[in-house]
């Protein structure tokens, strides 16, 4: 049997950004890992259509020149958090 961990986030900040193609915002959020705060900030909020979908931060590759993500979340941590700042963005302001 796995192991299991319990796994909570907040967002902390979402900032819109306009005519930047698909990027509508950049947001910070806080993973807690059991107990333990972690602090994403870059955390990319693109449009899709009528969807919103995020990436985590990138950096180049100094050897390829291609962009990598920074942080690589499980699907299902990466839709919650998707829909957690689709929330949020849609909050009246």
């Amino acid at each position: 049997m796995a192991d299991t961990s319990t796994v909570t986030f907040t967002v902390i900040d979402v900032e819109r950004v306009e005519g930047a193609g698909r990027l509508a915002a950049l947001a910070a959020i806080e993973i807690v890992l059991d107990g333990v705060a972690l602090t994403m900030q870059g955390l990319r909020v693109l449009r899709h259509d009528k969807r919103i979908t995020t990436e985590a931060p990138r950096y180049r590759n100094p050897r390829t020149g291609q962009w990598r993500p920074a942080l690589i979340l499980p699907d299902e941590l990466g839709r919650a958090i998707a829909r957690e700042v689709h929330r949020v963005l849609t909050l009246p302001a």
